[in-house]
């Protein structure tokens, strides 16, 4: 499924409103995204000041070209469409609200997402962002997944 915006009474009617509170917050979120993914290899790599550098690196199936763009945005995700996806998403999927990678935008000053999917000669660099515009992609040299 593409990676689309909620519609506004969807978001209101989940309280899409999550907050990252600490680092382990967000690791906790870049796993559960991988593991969405069908990643089957999770590595995770934190500075010993836990700001500097957090990275999740995960064999998953990556971003499609075509959602590439909406990443890093508040309230867009690939798992439901409506209020009523919500009844089938459970057992299926770790997250569903569109804030992770919104929030963490938000909070850093420096987010990069390389991601290539089956097919594509080289990965993607996207540098996102405090809004999450992807402002620059550049090439990659990365397997199938996301970092």
């Amino acid at each position: 499924m593409s990676i689309v915006a909620l519609p506004a009474p969807t978001v209101r009617a989940i309280g899409s409103t999550q907050v990252l509170t600490d680092s382990a917050s967000l690791v906790k979120e870049l796993v559960d995204n991988a593991l969405d993914a069908h990643a089957s290899s999770i590595t995770v790599e934190i500075s010993a000041n836990t700001l500097d550098v957090i990275q999740v690196k995960d064999n998953g199936d990556g971003i499609a070209p075509d959602d590439r763009q909406f990443v890093c945005k508040r309230h867009y995700t690939s798992k439901i469409r409506d209020l009523e996806d919500l009844a089938k998403v459970g057992g299926t999927s770790l997250g569903f609200r569109g804030e992770a990678l919104a929030s963490a935008v938000e909070m850093s000053g420096d987010v990069v997402v390389s991601t290539r999917i089956v097919g594509e000669a080289t990965a993607v660099c996207l540098k996102v962002s405090h809004n999450g515009e992807v402002e620059k992609y550049t090439a990659s040299i990365f397997t199938n997944g996301n970092v």
